[in-house]
């Protein structure tokens, strides 16, 4: 990948988080990248990247969750 990721995402309760959400963003960005290279695989790199997107929304809830019920 290109670019690093930006990790503004960061706090104590988010730490142990960052580098599995930073692996699965770069996983994401493979899958899209292949679903543009191999077009007979198109549908299964798509699938796969919508499997990693909604990983890395239900895991931001989650720790939104923890966090306010801490506060």
């Amino acid at each position: 990948m290109k670019h690093k990721v930006e990790r503004t995402f960061s706090s104590l309760g988010r730490m142990p988080y960052q580098d599995a959400i930073a692996v699965i963003l770069h996983c994401h960005d493979f899958h899209l990248e292949m679903a543009l290279k191999e077009k007979e695989k198109q549908e299964f790199h798509n699938k796969q990247a919508m499997r990693l997107k909604s990983w890395i929304i239900d895991i931001k809830d989650y720790i939104l969750e923890k966090e306010s019920a801490v506060q």
